[in-house]
């Protein structure tokens, strides 16, 4: 019909001319003109499509190919706008379509394997990647979609050779740098890695998501500013990308500047309501606003059920595991923190302890790294597995082939966390740890791990996991096998003043805690404050500074320290340390007791504000625990005014931890052997009930 031509003709002339609505007006009456002509309905798809609007283009390209099942234009428009919305297995079939028509396009290959990878299927993605490869192995796509593939099978060097094989195809093919970067991230190998998202930049300057790996890289080195640099870039050039605002968050948090922090997080939140990651940096960051109502963190923690995980639960949970309440029991650890790092300090008694007592214990490692205690792991478990390629499904699917019994989830909300693998319920009994200071607000965790002096009978008010309290401690103190020696007498003898220290993430520093500190070092004349953490010897970290000069400390008595060889050494400078109000230190705590270094605390009312007392009381010192302010400063002004009894505290401070109850593993792995067998003993009576003949 020479009218719908004509129609058509001035529709596409408006929308060259960028007036999409008039061209769509045009588009709508040529359909109603001509509702069985395919080139309308595709002109009507291209212009929604332009605008944003993939529905209504789906439904005008479907009806496109309804009316010419063979035109590969109108199979293609349609299978791409498929893939826009997210729906692959529907874009595969239009693809399955255009090859039984020609299947000797290598291209078309090339994407079904694209989206039969974004959809999940790998097999059918190798498949018709390694199709298109042998019809044409010039096309770099299907070379780099093999790399992701062997790269979840955690063959790194499979995939690194596909990423390499791709460059030589096309070395200006971004994809394959920024995958191979990706690789040699994933391997720990820093340098290469950047050099790949250098390349990246240089063939595509300001992406994206190579500025934010860059960022990833730096910031696994600690280096914060750097990420954060980089971060920020990628939230300038990409203001709508949830991930930079969400690690932007993290650098913002590790430096101390909470409101920063939070703001970042919500904004991640507000682009992308399912970024599970950004909600868990939310709610991890979150623990550290002591002035926040528990209330609210517990009702955002629920958040994160509802959001992300509660879909995972499964419907009907059969384990093939044998209901027997004496039988040995299978235990599994799922932590990325099985190294040099505190966690390593806590899992580490553990697991030694649990096999010791007759357990089978498997470890799911999600960290690329491994160190001199992940071998003490490895060497320690029953079965060892390095998870952190693995999708959350095939994670769970493992945990569930290896008939565990009971699983402690390890991460809580912090870095490296699995928790969607955990919310699949993989094994009957699962465990939250006390390394995350919270609730981790997910139904499929039956439990959480902490002891009588740090959860209050309140506790469970705030807590979606039952509570498991140990009698003494909620963890063992495993020193690093590093040879240094508390310092032999107390510094302030040879100084000439009283020197605190703190050497507590920058987060703990609360407004609180700044106030009365401050108001010790007002009381303590010529005293001295220690501060150490990451760059906390930088020149933008003075802040810190500033902060406590508002509360009348000269600015030349805050010495801030950066990262050091070893933890133990600067604690041989300190003679008291401070512990932060209502954020107590863990590990920093035993490394200070260890180095002969008294700690003075705070009782709070939740985990984070008690763990202090704890160690406190575990040693013996519980006359250094305070439970108010005013008693705070008048415990640690009378600390340091007594150099005598400061040194007799000291003398023996390290032999106090090693026969406390923190460093007693055999002792800690009774009652936790004891709590083990109960709740196991529970859950087969559980079962016993559920599977019971009905009465006749």
């Amino acid at each position: 019909m020479l009218i719908v031509e004509k129609l058509i003709g001035q529709a596409v002339t408006l929308f060259e001319q960028g007036d999409l609505d008039s061209a769509w007006t045009l588009s709508v009456e040529a359909v109603e003109l001509d509702p069985e002509n395919d080139n309308v309905w595709y002109f009507k798809g291209s212009i929604a499509s332009a605008q944003g609007r993939m529905q209504d283009a789906a439904r005008a390209y479907q009806k496109s190919v309804e009316l010419a099942s063979t035109s590969t234009r109108n199979i293609e428009a349609y299978a791409s706008v498929l893939a826009d919305l997210g729906q692959f297995a529907r874009a595969s079939r239009q693809y399955d379509c255009l090859l039984d028509l020609f299947p000797e396009r290598a291209d078309w290959w090339a994407i079904l394997s694209g989206l039969e990878l974004r959809g999940g299927d790998h097999g059918v993605a190798e498949a018709a990647a390694r199709k298109s490869i042998a019809l044409d192995d010039t096309i770099p796509e299907p070379l780099i979609n093999l790399a992701l593939i062997y790269q979840e099978k955690a063959d790194l060097d499979t995939a690194s050779a596909f990423c390499y094989q791709a460059i030589e195809c096309d070395g200006e093919f971004p994809e394959a740098h920024f995958t191979l970067g990706v690789i040699n991230l994933a391997r720990g190998w820093h340098e290469e890695a950047i050099a790949c998202f250098e390349r990246v930049l240089e063939i595509s300057p300001e992406d994206p998501e190579a500025l934010i790996n860059i960022g990833n890289v730096y910031r696994e080195r600690m280096e914060i500013s750097a990420a954060g640099a980089y971060y920020q870039r990628a939230a300038e050039r990409s203001p709508d990308m949830a991930v930079a605002h969400s690690n932007l968050g993290i650098v913002l948090k590790d430096q101390g500047k909470m409101d920063a922090a939070l703001a970042a997080f919500r904004r991640s939140l507000e682009l992308d309501p399912d970024n599970h990651l950004a909600r868990s940096n939310l709610l991890f960051c979150l623990c550290f606003k002591v002035d926040e109502d528990l209330g609210v963190v517990f009702e955002e923690h629920l958040e994160f059920e509802r959001r992300h995980a509660a879909s995972l639960m499964p419907d009907m949970r059969f384990y093939d595991i044998e209901v027997d309440r004496e039988r040995p029991l299978r235990i599994g650890l799922l932590s990325p923190d099985l190294r040099i790092h505190p966690g390593g300090h806590f899992y580490l008694p553990i697991v030694e302890g649990l096999v010791r007592k007759g357990y089978e214990v498997v470890c799911y490692y999600n960290f690329h790294a491994m160190d001199g205690w992940t071998e003490k792991f490895r060497l320690a478990a029953t079965q060892f597995h390095q998870v952190h390629q693995w999708s959350d499904g095939r994670l769970a699917e493992t945990i569930r082939a290896d008939r565990i019994d009971i699983l402690f989830e390890g991460a809580g909300h912090m870095s490296g966390n699995r928790l969607l693998a955990a919310a699949r319920k993989p094994a009957p009994v699962q465990i939250g740890t006390a390394l995350y200071p919270n609730t981790t607000g997910l139904s499929a965790i039956d439990f959480r791990l902490l002891d009588e002096k740090v959860a209050l009978p309140e506790a469970e008010l705030h807590h979606c996991e039952e509570v498991i309290r140990l009698p003494e401690t909620h963890f063992c103190y495993r020193p690093l096998d590093v040879d240094v020696a508390p310092a032999y007498r107390t510094p302030a003898w040879e100084n000439g003043y009283i020197t605190f220290g703190s050497f507590n993430n920058a987060i703990k520093l609360n407004d609180l805690t700044v106030e009365v500190w401050a108001g010790v070092l007002r009381e303590v004349p010529n005293s001295r404050l220690v501060l150490k953490w990451l760059e906390f010897d930088r020149p933008e970290s003075a802040v810190i500074v500033d902060r406590f000069a508002a509360h009348g400390v000269d600015r030349e008595r805050i010495i801030r320290f950066g990262r050091t060889p070893d933890p133990y050494t600067p604690y041989r400078e300190l003679d008291i340390c401070l512990d932060p109000i209502m954020a107590s230190g863990g590990t920093t705590t035993c490394d200070a007791l260890w180095m002969g270094v008294p700690v003075v605390t705070y009782a709070g009312k939740t985990q984070f504000g008690r763990t202090g007392l704890m160690h406190l009381s575990n040693i013996g010192l519980p006359q250094l625990v305070a439970i108010d302010r005013d008693a705070f400063v008048e415990i640690a002004v009378n600390l340091a005014s007594d150099l005598d009894g400061l040194e007799d505290i000291r003398h023996d401070l390290r032999g106090r931890m090693s026969r406390s109850p923190i460093m007693d593993e055999d002792r800690y792995i009774a009652f936790l052997d004891a709590e083990l067998r109960r709740i196991w003993n529970d859950w087969c009576e559980c079962q016993v009930r559920q599977h019971a003949d009905p009465p006749r």
